[in-house]
This record gives structure tokens, sequence and C-alpha cells, in this order.
């Protein structure tokens, strides 16, 4: 779990925006510790549970944890309306909608 942790920092360093992230290594106890953080991640048999502002937003294999927490992380950035650095700004995921 500690390796999932560092990945997710490693993968959020430079993020504009103040997150609580939540990784959690227990599907018992982890979905009440991740729905209480910003974006968070409850995992157990193979698999992780992403929940984004208390939500759960999808299910992806372990093997897509931390990816999928970076590009969630980058969205809600995004969404807080956060100027992203370039070399981020290209991994937001989906489209974008600008409102003049």
């Amino acid at each position: 779990m500690y390796t999932l942790a560092d990945q997710v920092t490693a993968g959020l360093e430079g993020l504009p925006v103040p997150l609580r992230v939540a990784v959690m290594g227990c599907v018992v106890n982890g979905p009440g510790e991740a729905r209480e953080a910003d974006l968070g991640v409850a995992s157990g048999n193979g698999k992780g549970q992403i929940f984004v502002k208390g939500e759960v937003i999808k299910t992806v294999p372990e093997s897509q944890i931390v990816e999928t927490l970076i590009e969630e992380a980058l969205r809600l950035a995004d969404e807080m309306g956060a100027e992203l650095p370039e070399e981020l700004r290209d991994l937001v995921p989906g489209p974008r909608v600008t409102v003049h």
C-alpha cells in the first residue's frame, strides 16, 4: 500500500490546488475513509473503488489505480479553475468545456 501511496503522491506533485487524497488498502473500512476525501481509493482483491467527493465513480483493476487517481485529480483541478502547468494540461481526461 505504501508503494501505491508513494506513486500517487509522486504523480500529484506540482498540482496547483490543494486536494485531500485518501489511498486505502482495506475494502471494509477503506470506503468510509475514502468518502471523506476529495479523491480516494479503497483497494483490495485486485481492484480499487475510486471516489470523487464522496461518490464512487468507478471500479478499476489494481493496475489502473494510480493512473485513474491522477486523471481524476487533474480533472478536479481543472474544474476548480486551476492554471495547470502545460505538461499536466494535456493529461486531463475527457472533453474540456470553456465558458466565456
